[in-house]
């Protein structure tokens, strides 16, 4: 590329990229966020030695049983890069309105594509092949059967499946929207707040889900990509699709912590985005190039019960 001027990360410009946030995204509330200094390492696992009684504590005299503790299981984590950029032709710069800073709204822009990108991604991997507690839902077993289904049992019951395999009851529960649309309005669910203040007066919002579901969050994604491709009729859709997931969320990312998933992100050069800006003179154009490193990566698959086609 004839012309490429040098190449240097823009801080101003990265600064834009770490604080931008599009709240419609969930996928660093599913999989929490662990700032890492390597790019690629190993990270202990959770052991649940404690989880054994010895056959005897007592001791006649001053010494004690002596047990070995569990430092061996381990897993491994990579931060991949992934990286977006777009050119702002001079032309393109000319023209601007007066105060308009394009500098920041490409930045944001390659930004957002890079986290829907991410949301996709995780979004994906919510199958029964990577989830091991789970239950395809068909006919009247479908929360959308309002008179043979309950999904207050299902998940009460769901609570306990993953309990006995982590040791924790999960505390999210991620409704995509056509899900959360049809639970708020069954009659188990209302009948259930009926009598709880306004209850006979509005659908239940996510907050009064959670306390019903007794969790510590609802999740209601509604973030959409274009299913067709670029220059077709558009045909928006709901990345999350029709299922329904319990999981449990540590309140603090930690060593040996159980967890469904974390987003490992490779802190280079002491962030989490990198963006530059460089000129292309054969173009006549400025370039905004953003990177992020991360893994999106389960730790614990029985951390969590996904329900597939609950509608």
């Amino acid at each position: 590329m004839a012309g490429l001027s040098v190449v240097h990360v823009n801080q101003a410009l990265t600064n834009v990229s770490v604080a931008y946030r599009n709240a419609a995204f969930v996928s660093e509330r599913v999989f929490p966020v662990v700032p890492v200094q390597k790019q690629n390492d190993v990270y202990f696992q959770f052991s649940k030695q404690h989880f054994f009684a010895l056959p005897d504590t007592l001791r006649p005299g001053d010494e004690a049983n002596e047990i070995e503790v569990d430092l061996d299981a381990r897993g491994s984590y990579r931060c991949d890069g992934h990286g977006i950029q777009t050119a702002i032709p001079d032309e393109t710069r000319a023209q601007a309105d007066p105060g308009a800073d394009l500098d920041i709204e490409y930045t944001q822009k390659v930004t957002e594509k890079i986290l829907l990108n991410q949301e996709v991604n995780l979004a994906a991997q919510m199958t029964t092949s990577n989830i091991t507690n789970n239950t395809t839902l068909s006919g009247t077993s479908k929360w959308s059967d309002y008179v043979n289904s309950n999904p207050i049992t299902a998940i009460d019951a769901a609570k306990e499946t993953v309990q006995q395999s982590i040791g924790e009851f999960p505390n999210v529960l991620l409704l995509p929207r056509s899900v959360y649309r049809t639970v708020r309005n069954h009659p188990q669910v209302l009948d259930r707040i009926k009598y709880t203040r306004d209850g006979a007066r509005h659908l239940p919002t996510p907050e009064e889900l959670a306390d019903l579901f007794d969790v510590d969050e609802v999740i209601v994604p509604a973030p959409l990509q274009q299913a067709n491709p670029e220059g077709e009729a558009d045909s928006l859709q709901y990345i999350w699709g029709n299922l329904a997931l319990l999981f449990y969320r540590p309140v603090r990312p930690g060593i040996r912590t159980p967890s469904f998933g974390y987003t490992f992100m490779w802190v280079a050069q002491g962030t989490s985005y990198m963006v530059k800006k460089f000129r292309i003179e054969g173009r006549d154009s400025d370039y905004i190039k953003a990177k992020k490193y991360y893994d999106q990566h389960f730790v614990a698959s029985n951390a969590a019960y996904l329900w597939v086609t609950p509608v």
